[in-house]
């Protein structure tokens, strides 16, 4: 009897040894899962981030690029930059400048995510009030008159003149006005008739032939061009390089940049060379006083007035 009972005592024992065996086996095998599964997220998570600053580097440097060809008399204030644990949001700031005097113009923000995803976040709109009978409604933007250009040989309903508006300004103001030409011209002709006022240059890239409605004008945000900096030529080669680069580069513009070498070098025709861009147009600031020496300037065909800012 006593034989039986040690029996039943080792097999108690034993009994107890494998269950805890188990139970510190499968608390092993839950560490191991886990560490496993934690490893494997903060992999994964790495790479997510790494593939996201990659696609964000590339994004935003070709977003850069359309910027500085794009948006009339525009200047890029560099980007802000802000981090959460899956995503990224860049926000760059642009400004125009009426006669050195700063307006803050419109904020360009993209989100990206570790998902692969990226967004652009649109916050400001352009507006217009008036009656369809007018014949033209002026278009705003954050309270400022956005500029207009109309090509030279484009058929109209109304080619609007906004030069008689500079006696309505007050003269401590600071004025932005887009004058549209009536043909096309070169750099140096342009700037020896528009010399200190000059802000920015519109090239004809033939933009206004990839439109599919019927003709209307370009808003500025728009029009492809160089602002004067203060070497016209040295901006010039800026721009035809940033249009070559985003031919070069796969992304939603390659298309455009495409015809619009084509067109700027007329099929190949001639060499893509600040001497042989076309002018069409241009963006000048002032006072009025100092615009209204082009009232009787026979090469503009179209004058829209923008930007107003105090001059002090």
């Amino acid at each position: 009897m006593s034989e039986n009972n040690d029996l039943f005592t080792r097999d108690n024992d034993f009994s107890k040894l494998v269950k805890k065996a188990r139970r510190r086996s499968l608390i092993k095998n839950i560490v191991i899962s886990l560490f496993v599964s934690l490893l494997l997220f903060a992999g994964l998570f790495w790479l997510g981030t790494f593939l996201m600053y990659k696609k964000m580097d590339k994004e935003i440097s070709y977003d850069y690029a359309i910027q500085s060809i794009q948006g009339a008399n525009v200047q890029n204030m560099g980007s802000l930059y802000n981090y959460t644990p899956f995503t990224a949001s860049v926000t760059t700031e642009t400004k125009k400048f009426i006669s050195g005097v700063p307006v803050p113009w419109e904020n360009h923000e993209k989100v990206f995510s570790v998902f692969g995803s990226s967004r652009n976040i649109q916050s400001n709109f352009v507006t217009g009030t008036g009656s369809i009978e007018d014949e033209r409604i002026p278009v705003y933007f954050q309270g400022e008159r956005v500029i207009e250009f109309y090509t030279p040989n484009g058929n109209y309903e109304f080619l609007p003149d906004d030069r008689s508006l500079l006696n309505k300004i007050n003269e401590n103001k600071v004025v932005e006005m887009a004058f549209s030409f009536d043909a096309a011209y070169s750099i140096e002709e342009v700037e020896n008739r528009f010399s200190n006022q000059l802000n920015w240059y519109w090239v004809d890239t033939g933009f206004t032939e990839l439109q599919t409605e019927e003709l209307e004008p370009i808003f500025g945000n728009n029009a492809h061009g160089f602002l004067t900096n203060q070497d016209s030529v040295e901006s010039a080669n800026r721009f035809i390089q940033q249009i070559k680069w985003l031919q070069e580069e796969q992304g939603d513009f390659q298309e455009e940049a495409n015809h619009f070498y084509e067109t700027m070098t007329k099929n190949g025709q001639t060499d893509l060379e600040p001497e042989n861009l076309e002018i069409i147009g241009v963006v000048v600031t002032g006072t009025p006083e100092e615009l209204k020496r082009f009232n009787d300037t026979q090469m503009i065909r179209v004058a829209v007035l923008g930007v107003t800012a105090d001059e002090y």
